[in-house]
């Protein structure tokens, strides 16, 4: 994706690193009925082992009713290091520490091949998957990656249909049997039009194998914009995807906009335009109280007032947009698209956060808490053009990603009241590639 591209270029040239302080498993909700039977084992992938067999299913058992689909609880954070030509893992605590350095790399498995195990285009998925795995959406290879974090090994890896040129952007695994995967990109050159991509794919999280595909043809803003399915997460018990449409050029935005897919029928079920936004991506989800932000952008190097943070509220039959926390709330700055985060303060509230981004990457990026209901936002660090990546949270803690070939680290925050910098670590000591994302898995 265009903005992953521009990234790659800025760390390559060699910014300037630093951030400047202004400032339960199995993923469905309990029930009273039984699971269904757990999943068959997975068969090994390149360079690794086999997988284990899944855990049990969404059915319902005889003894009541199918639970609400829900993510998994979380385990522990991942950071993902890449300099976009290598990758590495690393395994951090709950409380951001480092507890394994460089857990799996591209090289891990391909002794004697040519072709990286993880390529440089790699990226975590939007929420936890079920099973305790972390799970690489390898771009560059078109694959599906499974880790165990505590061995530190590849339990498996496949292929996901219609490969690299589809460009798959993110995962959800619904059960041990299916798992719905995001394919931004289009292939022209397909014969078959199941593997053509802009769609989502659904497939076996075990081989690989496809068994339906969720056409999106119909919810593009016109015939010239293509849907590019992006982000997908679980919210109030259904997948929730967002489109960026754009056209095959980069070049021309449709709207930003939503679809919801029900699990029990493969099928868009309702959608939802985010008017007056465009390119819009990251997603976060607030249980509590049924409500969905969206990060969107805007057209790159286009008018900022189609960036903003889309509050949208789930609660009813239908999806609606509550209200736009606009750019002008953030200095007049372009929203980063790639990611949106939640995360209340010690005594409660609203609070998310954002970064800002600069498309001719002259301006340093700002990180910025924002209330997501009183639209007021304040920045509270920067660092330079493009190197804050997708942060992860725990109460009390923001985990930032800085992407810097000099000095790429990863730098801690007490959010328990308004943001302080406390603590900065190298994620990945062997390698020294800079961290790109911190994730839950």
């Amino acid at each position: 994706m265009r903005r992953s591209l521009g990234l790659g270029l800025i760390i390559s040239a060699g910014l300037s690193a630093g951030c400047s302080s202004t400032t339960n498993p199995p993923g469905f909700d309990a029930g009273s009925g039984q699971g269904g039977a757990g999943g068959t084992a997975g068969a090994a992938g390149v360079g690794g082992t086999a997988g284990a067999a899944g855990d049990s299913g969404r059915d319902a058992g005889a003894d009541g009713p199918v639970a609400q689909l829900a993510p998994p609880a979380a385990t522990g954070l991942v950071a993902l290091n890449s300099d976009f030509s290598t990758t590495s893992l690393s395994i951090l605590s709950s409380a951001g520490a480092l507890l394994h350095a460089d857990c799996v790399d591209s090289a891990t498995g391909a002794s004697g091949s040519s072709t990286p195990t993880i390529s440089g285009d790699a990226v975590l998925p939007s929420q936890p998957q079920r099973g305790g795995n972390v799970v690489i959406i390898d771009r560059g290879n078109g694959a599906l990656t499974f880790v165990n974090p505590s061995a530190c090994i590849i339990t498996r890896q496949i292929a996901i249909p219609g490969g690299a040129k589809t460009d798959p952007h993110d995962v959800v695994l619904i059960s041990d049997t299916k798992a719905y995967v995001t394919r931004y990109g289009q292939n022209l050159a397909a014969t078959d039009a199941t593997l053509a991509g802009d769609d989502v794919a659904v497939i076996s999280p075990t081989t690989g194998a496809q068994t339906a595909r969720i056409n999106l043809d119909a919810y593009a803003s016109t015939t010239s914009i293509l849907e590019r399915p992006d982000r997908a997460i679980i919210a109030n018990g259904m997948v929730v995807v967002s489109l960026d449409e754009i056209d095959a050029t980069f070049a021309t935005y449709g709207e930003g906009k939503l679809v919801v897919i029900d699990p029990a029928t493969d099928q868009v079920s309702t959608s939802l335009a985010l008017s007056g936004l465009s390119d819009c991506e990251g997603m976060a989800y607030v249980d509590s109280t049924k409500t969905l932000l969206v990060a969107c952008g805007g057209p790159y190097g286009g008018p900022v007032t189609a960036s903003g943070i889309a509050v949208v509220d789930l609660s009813g039959s239908t999806p609606t947009l509550s209200h736009i926390v606009p750019s002008s709330a953030f200095d007049g700055r372009p929203l980063g698209v790639g990611w949106v985060l939640v995360l209340p303060p010690t005594a409660g509230g609203t609070r998310a956060f954002a970064v800002t981004n600069d498309p001719n990457a002259t301006d340093p990026d700002a990180l910025f808490a924002f209330d997501y209901v009183a639209s007021t936002a304040t920045k509270f660090a920067s660092s330079a053009a493009f190197s804050i990546g997708q942060p992860a949270g725990e109460p009390g803690l923001l985990v930032v990603p800085l992407s810097t070939l000099t000095t790429p680290q990863i730098q801690l925050y007490d959010v328990s009241a308004a943001p302080q910098a406390t603590t900065a670590f190298t994620s990945d000591p062997t390698t020294n590639l800079p961290p790109q994302e911190v994730a839950a898995y």
